[in-house]
């Protein structure tokens, strides 16, 4: 009879020692997947604060429509909402530019971030449209302070040899026009050169969105 081979016996590999890389793999991708949810938060935060700025801005825009003389205080809230949107607008294109940059390897884009994009494309078209009135308005308000110094004032003087007024007229020189009109005209200039920026930035906006949205626009 044949002896049964002597050797020593293979122990079967614990599951610990089969998927090590497997599991590696999973904690890689659950910890990738929390950061990118926190992420996408952060975003949805800075979109939503930009959008509330464009609509303060739409309200002060309104406003200068109700005056009919320059009011210096609501120029310079403006100016302070305008340069806080622009700054949202950067970062708000900055983390989307960030988070559909490390996109899943299967190239699927989240619903999310499709509303995402798609709420910062509307709001930076309105927050254009609304710098678009605001100098508009201001251009309207400068042009009215121009004609109103510029018309001859009438003044009554007593002759001191006649019981008649004597009239005289006076116009005003462009240095009697008060600082405010250059201050306008700043202000103008400041809105023409932040629209250019956030259309640059509306441009680059489309060009980075995902290809489902840029082929629905097409």
């Amino acid at each position: 009879m044949c002896s049964a081979p002597c050797g020593r016996k293979k122990r079967p590999r614990s599951a610990g020692s089969i998927f090590p890389i497997s599991r590696g793999a999973q904690a890689a991708e659950q910890e990738r997947r929390e950061s990118r949810e926190e992420a996408v938060d952060d975003s949805r935060m800075t979109v939503q604060e930009f959008n509330t700025l464009v609509a303060l801005y739409r309200e002060q825009v309104i406003s200068i429509g109700e005056i009919s003389a320059d009011c210096p205080s609501l120029r310079v809230q403006m100016h302070h909402t305008r340069s806080k949107g622009c700054s949202m607008a950067r970062a708000a294109h900055h983390d989307l530019a960030l988070i559909s940059g490390s996109g899943p390897e299967d190239g699927e884009i989240p619903p999310e971030i499709c509303r995402l994009f798609i709420q910062l494309q509307c709001c930076l078209e309105m927050f254009v449209t609304e710098m678009l009135k605001s100098m508009c308005l201001l251009g309207v308000l400068q042009l009215h302070r121009k004609r109103t110094d510029s018309e001859p004032k009438v003044d009554f003087r007593m002759d001191e040899s006649s019981d008649v007024p004597i009239l005289e007229e006076r116009s005003s020189s462009p240095t009697d026009f008060p600082q405010e009109q250059w201050l306008v005209g700043t202000d103008i200039e400041n809105i023409e050169r932040d629209m250019r920026e956030m259309r640059n930035l509306l441009s680059k906006l489309r060009d980075a969105m995902p290809l489902p949205l840029k082929n629905q626009g097409e």
